[in-house]
């Protein structure tokens, strides 16, 4: 999970290129942040030279330096976009390097295309939906928590929204770390907790609204707040009015009780509920797959990250993978239906498809020696 940020990581859309880099670089040693950051600000500073007539968005957030650059290789490791130990990409990245939309940016990196630094932060539907499941499972113990106290706003300045954050949802964050902590990060958590407790009270003490954003607190509240709040506008939940104030959009407003139930999951049990419930709100277009096509996706799934990974493919991730691909093609499934896909090709061709825990007590598809042609499609 993740709860410290920083302030300028607001557009999430830089993710995206971040895993091409990763996947492009393999798992060499060469991965360390400054190496990822000097790759990402040339590939910005390249699209910015794409055309004159295509100017630099009016948002916040934009990479402008390499520090910027290497605040958002951080992110990414807090996403799961790369692996924190430096070993090229975790889990989300590999989902979304998976996708089809993610060939655009493996081009440009090759110098096989051009893309404007619009078409850098500027997310599709399917991409929108894919990182509020990365942030619904990555930011749990703080962006439902937001999402809710949203529904319950429809204009709200961002210094409120600041202030909700850290004075109500970042202290229970930090409680509830608290919990699972050993005895020696415990000790620093409580310390933060007891501090973040007084947070209300100390804003208050200031005299003006000029001396509070000139504190060091205010520093902290900057850090952690309005990036949420900027994602969420990347996800059509949010809309920016100006640089001090959001509208809470349509997107939420009319279907307040249902992203308030979905996100309601814990973590581990949330994706079959985001694909059930808020997928075909991000994709409207998208009708329901029969068992073939599923089970067509299901193999080239396979196949991609087989070859991405070199090694069995975690059974879990095969499913959500394969669910995305579908919604790209707009199929609406859930990993439910690619796991029930999976078994029903193991009991009809059970020396086709080989199956095994993992020391993780995963389960892992190391082989599938099947053709479409081959399957029966009654199954």
């Amino acid at each position: 999970m993740m709860l410290e940020t920083h302030g300028e990581v607001c557009r999430l859309g830089y993710l995206r290129l971040i895993a091409s880099i990763a996947k492009g670089n393999g798992t060499t040693s060469e991965l360390s942040p400054d190496f990822m950051a000097s790759i990402l600000e040339d590939a910005v500073k390249k699209s910015e030279m794409v055309s004159n007539h295509s100017p630099r968005p009016d948002v916040i957030g934009l990479i402008r330096s390499r520090v910027t650059a290497r605040n958002y290789v951080t992110l990414a490791r807090g996403l799961k976009i790369l692996d924190i130990y430096g070993r090229g990409l975790d889990v989300n990245g590999l989902i979304y390097t998976s996708l089809r939309s993610s060939s655009k940016f493996d081009a440009f990196l090759r110098g096989e295309t051009s893309l404007t630094h619009r078409d850098l932060i500027m997310l599709n539907q399917v991409e929108k939906f894919f990182f509020l499941y990365v942030v619904a499972t990555q930011d749990y113990l703080v962006m439902p928590g937001l999402i809710k106290w949203l529904c319950s706003q429809s204009t709200f300045t961002r210094m409120e929204g600041m202030n909700y954050i850290m004075e109500e949802l970042y202290p229970q964050a930090l409680k509830i770390l608290s919990m699972t902590a050993n005895k020696k990060r415990r000790a620093e958590i409580m310390a933060k907790l007891e501090e973040a407790t007084r947070y209300r009270e100390q804003r208050l003490k200031y005299a003006s609204k000029t001396e509070w954003i000139r504190s060091s607190l205010y520093a902290k509240y900057r850090h952690v707040a309005p990036p949420r709040l900027e994602w969420l506008v990347d996800l059509d939940i949010l809309e920016r009015q100006g640089r001090g104030r959001y509208v809470v959009t349509d997107l939420l407003k009319n279907y307040k009780d249902l992203f308030t139930r979905t996100l309601g999951y814990s973590p581990t049990s949330i994706a079959h509920q985001l694909f059930t419930n808020i997928a075909p709100l991000y994709a409207s277009y998208a009708g329901k797959p029969n068992r073939q096509t599923i089970i067509a996706e299901l193999l080239n799934s396979f196949h991609t990250l087989s070859n991405q990974e070199r090694r069995p493919v975690k059974m879990q991730l095969l499913e959500i993978v394969t669910s995305f691909r579908l919604l790209e093609n707009n199929h609406l499934s859930t990993p439910k239906n690619v796991h029930e896909a999976i078994n029903s090709l193991a009991v009809v061709y059970p020396d086709r498809i080989f199956i095994s825990p993992g020391m993780d007590e995963e389960l892992y598809i190391t082989r599938i020696d099947l053709d479409l042609k081959e399957i029966n499609t009654q199954l």
